[in-house]
């Protein structure tokens, strides 16, 4: 499994961590794409930079081979 890279992860109250589907090869570039949706879509949810190991880890994406 490769579990590299980074992701913004989408968290609201009901539904708990959600993928939007937003990769990125560094932590800088994922926090810039949360800020850039968290402007776009305001404070209904929070978008968060994490690895892909966390974002499986919260089941925010399946871990998985190809």
């Amino acid at each position: 499994m490769d579990s590299g890279g980074y992701m913004v992860a989408e968290w609201t109250r009901a539904d708990g961590y959600c993928d939007t589907g937003i990769r990125t090869g560094t932590y800088a570039e994922a926090e810039a794409a949360a800020s850039r949706m968290h402007q776009t879509y305001g404070a209904k949810s929070r978008y968060l930079p994490m690895s892909l190991r966390r974002a499986i880890e919260l089941g925010a994406v399946w871990g998985g081979g190809r």
